[in-house]
């Protein structure tokens, strides 16, 4: 009981942490309105063109319009046996890495890509891939214990994977990289 009850602490303790550090891992707030007016602008100006015209940036918008992060934790939630999974955001999803101390969240950026990725001072940043996508690694940007991997959806687009343990970053970063893993193939293309 004592142990269980450790655990939920660690774990309320650690959530906010891994969103936080989605901050530091490159979420920018220059233009906090353009997600709505890109989407609508998109359907009221471009509906007699929409098929013929589609710029990089709107097609990454485009692409993880529908992006749920929640439904994509449910799809690998037996895989990984993550619990507690819940709502972060718009587009993520946090929930706890099976029996461990370790909270996992994935979240879409629809209009900043990989080359926004960013991470505190003691922060450890490698390019990496996962499945054929390019992708970021950044071990240590908020904790020492934390690892996020960016995984690029288009030049302006990606999917962040965010793992905060308790432990050690290889832990941190070992699940963020299963998920990522996991969850790339469902990927816009």
């Amino acid at each position: 009981m004592g142990m269980q009850l450790t655990r939920n602490l660690v774990i309320r303790a650690v959530l906010p942490i891994a969103v936080a550090g989605l901050v530091l891992a490159g979420c920018t707030t220059k233009d906090p309105g353009t997600p709505t007016s890109t989407g609508s602008a998109s359907t009221t100006t471009e509906t007699s063109e929409d098929s013929t015209t589609t710029s990089t940036p709107a097609s990454g918008g485009n692409k993880l319009a529908k992006f749920d992060g929640c439904a994509e934790l449910n799809a690998v939630a037996s895989q990984f046996a993550l619990t507690r999974i819940e709502k972060e955001g718009p587009r993520g999803c946090k929930a706890r890495w099976g029996q461990t101390t370790t909270a996992v969240l994935v979240d879409a950026f629809p209009e900043v890509g990989l080359s926004e990725v960013t991470g505190g001072s003691s922060a450890r940043l490698a390019d990496t891939t996962v499945g054929s996508r390019k992708a970021k690694r950044v071990e240590a940007g908020l904790t020492d214990v934390s690892c996020l991997i960016a995984v690029e959806v288009d030049a302006t687009s990606r999917v962040d994977f965010y793992a905060a343990a308790t432990t050690t970053v290889e832990e941190s970063c070992d699940a963020a990289k299963k998920l990522a893993e996991a969850v790339e193939p469902k990927l816009p293309k």
